[in-house]
């Protein structure tokens, strides 16, 4: 059984999966909460002269970095789920809700990459402050660095590692449910991480912190 310290960041990186593959398959191949990966298609785009493409990277960029400096600026040097980091996680559950009405009306692309990206900020900002076993939900690169150093260093333990299996499981299955919904009933394929992140904030509520 899922702790209740586990369970907001668990959901949380399923919801991460579900808005990158969202956005990569339905907004024109642009991830928004991958960064990394991000900044390589706009590499990629930029190199075979694709400027439509790259732009889309540069906007999730862009919005992505507003909303790490608004959320940082916001939650301040205040670690564990205060009032300001579930606050936060409440906008970003706005900002979702907004991103399922836009595609519902079929509004602009690059409205909803933005939206999408800035509300990816903001989650990687609150899972950086929350200081998680995994350290992020948005960075699973440096997530699994960390884990494994910790495991080859005497006297940390294994815990680590079950929880970074459990954070890419979470984000692969709100990827693959993602994607199914774009392919099978698209209309509701946003609410995935919409109902990921309602999720991590209702159960914020039972954890072991502030």
């Amino acid at each position: 059984m899922l702790s209740g310290n586990r369970l907001p960041v668990l959901s949380l990186a399923l919801a991460s999966g579900a808005v990158d593959a969202f956005t990569f398959l339905a907004l024109g191949q642009v991830f928004t909460s991958n960064m990394t990966g991000n900044l390589v298609l706009l590499g990629v785009s930029a190199g075979h002269g694709r400027l439509a493409d790259a732009l889309d990277s540069l906007v999730a960029l862009i919005a992505f970095t507003c909303g790490l400096t608004a959320a940082f600026q916001f939650i301040g040097s205040v670690t564990g789920w205060s009032a300001r980091t579930r606050l936060t996680v409440g906008v970003e559950l706005v900002l979702l809700a907004g991103l399922a009405v836009g595609w519902g009306l079929s509004g602009p692309r690059h409205v909803l990459i933005a939206t999408a990206a800035l509300a990816m900020g903001l989650q990687s900002a609150v899972t950086h402050r929350l200081r998680t076993f995994v350290g992020s939900t948005t960075f699973i690169t440096g997530a699994l660095t960390s884990s494994i150093f910790r495991v080859l260093t005497p006297g940390t333990g294994q815990a680590h590692i079950s929880g970074l299996a459990a954070v890419l499981l979470a984000l692969a299955f709100g990827a693959a449910a993602s994607a199914l919904c774009v392919r099978l009933l698209p209309a509701v394929a946003p609410m995935v991480a919409l109902l990921a992140v309602a999720l991590a904030l209702l159960s914020s509520a039972f954890t072991d912190e502030p």
